[in-house]
């Protein structure tokens, strides 16, 4: 196992969790200085009028914020300028304290804030990862498919429905057109990313903003439209996959033949003659039977592929048959095969 396998997949699991909390604190430190700012000033009026020591003056200033009302000097003695200043500091004080405590409680108690933090320190760590970034269900089908296939990934999405879905300390929820969040991402030390936005603009601009970071970085971009994939290539992309157009055929060759695997795409570009095509095989054949607009590619039995076979070889029943060749000859092979 590399060096880098061994960082990624147990190293940095067991940091992060270290890490999380001091991610988290800092996200809420500008309330917590805003609150002792706070508690501070109302300190200080009472050392300045009230003659008290500081660790008193701090116990009557969280007084004053929090309503409590443990301490309360005699109103009748206290100078005209100290209940000015008080009641001031009360109506601005005692709102400010209320909307920050819920903003701080409600960021530490939420598990999202919690992957969030484990998910950026990870990815500013890891290395020779993949960053899959933008929205909608190719960013979460790939993500799901890159865990599934053991392969060291992060997301980086504005979408709250991929985070709530994925719910994993490998989602970043930020926003992609931004250098800190792809940094985060660990763009700088990752080997390829794939990028898909709501719409092409978007991609193009985050193919842009990722090339400019990491000009090595191997980038695949999913678009919508594909006569676009020219100035995808110019903006550094290695591979452009317009999906609507794959399924758009994949689903044409399905409704020739129901026995459509895939597509061949070289090149950036998808073959609309030229598909992957599995067969179960129902009678005993040879690979010579089958006709010569087809080429076998693979025989798979027991979930075993063999791409070792001869013209002479015989197919038996319960083996399935990989060829590739045009969808409008698969209905001759399924004859052939039953």
């Amino acid at each position: 196992m590399e060096k880098k396998e061994i960082w990624n997949k147990f190293l940095l699991p067991i940091m992060e969790n270290f890490a999380a909390p001091y991610s988290v604190l800092r996200r809420i430190f500008p309330q917590i200085f805003l609150l002792g700012l706070i508690v501070y000033f109302n300190s200080l009026i009472f050392v300045y009028f009230q003659h008290l020591d500081w660790i008193s003056a701090i116990y009557a200033g969280i007084n004053v914020v929090t309503t409590v009302g443990l301490y309360a000097p005699n109103i009748n003695q206290m100078p005209s300028t100290e209940k000015l200043f008080l009641t001031v500091t009360i109506i601005f004080a005692v709102g400010l304290y209320a909307s920050m405590v819920q903003s701080i409680v409600s960021t530490v108690v939420k598990r999202n804030t919690w992957l969030d933090a484990k998910a950026r320190w990870r990815g500013s760590h890891m290395r020779s990862h993949t960053v899959v970034i933008g929205k909608g269900e190719v960013i979460l089908s790939s993500a799901k498919r890159l865990e599934k296939l053991g392969v060291d990934y992060v997301v980086l999405t504005s979408s709250k429905e991929i985070s709530d879905s994925l719910k994993s300390d490998r989602v970043i929820l930020g926003d992609p057109t931004k250098d800190k969040d792809l940094l985060d991402a660990g763009i700088m030390e990752a080997k390829n990313a794939i990028i898909c936005m709501d719409d092409d603009m978007n991609t193009l601009l985050v193919t842009l903003k990722v090339q400019k970071l990491n000009p090595p970085l191997s980038v695949i971009a999913v678009v919508k439209n594909e006569n676009i994939a020219d100035e995808f290539k110019t903006a550094g992309a290695d591979i452009v996959i317009p999906y609507e157009e794959i399924v758009g055929r994949i689903t044409a060759a399905a409704a020739v033949s129901n026995n459509v695997a895939g597509l061949i795409f070289s090149m950036n570009k998808v073959r609309e003659d030229i598909v992957i095509g599995v067969f179960d095989i129902k009678n005993k054949i040879m690979i010579k039977d089958l006709p010569k607009e087809v080429i076998p590619l693979a025989i798979v039995k027991d979930g075993k592929i063999n791409p070792y076979f001869s013209k002479d070889t015989e197919l038996e029943q319960g083996e399935s048959l990989i060829i590739l060749g045009n969808p409008s000859s698969f209905k001759r092979v399924r004859d052939i095969v039953g």
